[in-house]
């Protein structure tokens, strides 16, 4: 069966927008429910996932859709990496042919992007991109593709140079966010380490850390699974967050690589432009803090939907 995902939901309404003069991919708000392919089924026996564009059994709402406890209708993701707003230089920006914003801190690089909400409408809700939020786009990257590999399925990306490119100039892109891999490391909010035990923004979208008593992975490696869920009752599910890795490419599942967790680390993602196959979608780093500032480490835009 060939699924025409241009006319399907949810990916039928990813759509590109400018808002407040940013480029942006509204992400329609969607159900997901976990579980085993039945007998019958292409992938009969293995772990599934499923979307809805309602609460059908055993579907629940994503949790990037959840602003303080309330489902949203969507969010949007910047269509480009940070870049420096050329009106105002103290906020983040999504426009097309600009250098990306690194070499700022994740503390600076959250207020780079919260200085945006000035007001109400398009001048509310501005954000660093959370994990929730990246999921979201990750599932349906998936379950479109169907391959983690969206360097063999879309391209490589700037992943074999000395330097960034300017935003929009790759042809990683997927639905229209570009650069979503390769070329600097994207900054993500809502995941960091309490030591290296790892702390995740709660489900109903109020941005308080939950303490989910796992410890990160301390290796180096591809991926072969991701943590599901715990002793305590978290649910991993919804985030891809590697639980056991291999030293050789061939023996992962996802293509992507994973960089041990240190101590108090925050979360990068997607790789950066010298790293080759080790970038890609799902290509994780926790080893570095809060306060690291290079110029290989930028971030993305999100927006709450009013």
């Amino acid at each position: 069966m060939t699924i025409n995902f241009d006319a399907t939901y949810p990916w039928a309404g990813m759509q590109a927008v400018t808002v407040d003069g940013q480029a942006m991919i509204y992400v329609p708000k969607f159900y997901q429910k976990i579980g085993t392919a039945p007998t019958g089924s292409q992938q009969a026996g293995n772990k599934g996932k499923w979307v809805s564009d309602r609460k059908l059994s055993g579907f629940t709402v994503h949790p990037a859709f959840m602003k303080d406890g309330v489902e949203k209708a969507g969010f949007y993701v910047a269509a480009y990496e940070c870049c420096v707003d050329p009106t105002n230089s103290a906020k983040a920006g999504s426009l097309v042919g600009k250098a990306p914003l690194a070499s700022i801190d994740f503390p600076t690089m959250k207020a780079r992007c919260a200085a945006r909400n000035t007001g109400t409408g398009e001048q509310a809700g501005w954000h660093l991109w959370n994990i929730y939020e990246l999921a979201a786009v990750q599932t349906l990257a998936l379950i479109e593709l169907g391959t983690p590999d969206v360097q063999t399925k879309i391209a490589a990306g700037n992943v074999n140079s000395s330097a960034a490119v300017a935003t929009g100039s790759t042809a990683a892109k997927y639905r229209g966010i570009s650069e979503l891999w390769g070329n600097v490391w994207h900054m993500v909010d809502g995941l960091k380490g309490n030591g290296t035990t790892i702390q995740i923004f709660d489900r109903e979208g109020k941005n308080t850390y939950i303490n989910t008593g796992v410890v990160a992975n301390t290796g180096s490696g591809y991926t072969k699974e991701m943590f599901t869920s715990t002793g305590t009752g978290f649910d991993f599910n919804e985030v891809y967050v590697p639980s056991t890795i291999d030293s050789t490419a061939a023996n992962g599942t996802y293509g992507d690589y994973y960089w041990v967790a240190t101590s108090d680390f925050v979360c990068y993602h997607g790789g950066n432009w010298g790293l080759g196959a080790m970038c890609g979608l799902f290509t994780l780093h926790l080893s570095f803090v809060s306060g690291y500032s290079l110029a290989k480490l930028g971030g993305r835009l999100a927006k709450y939907v009013d």
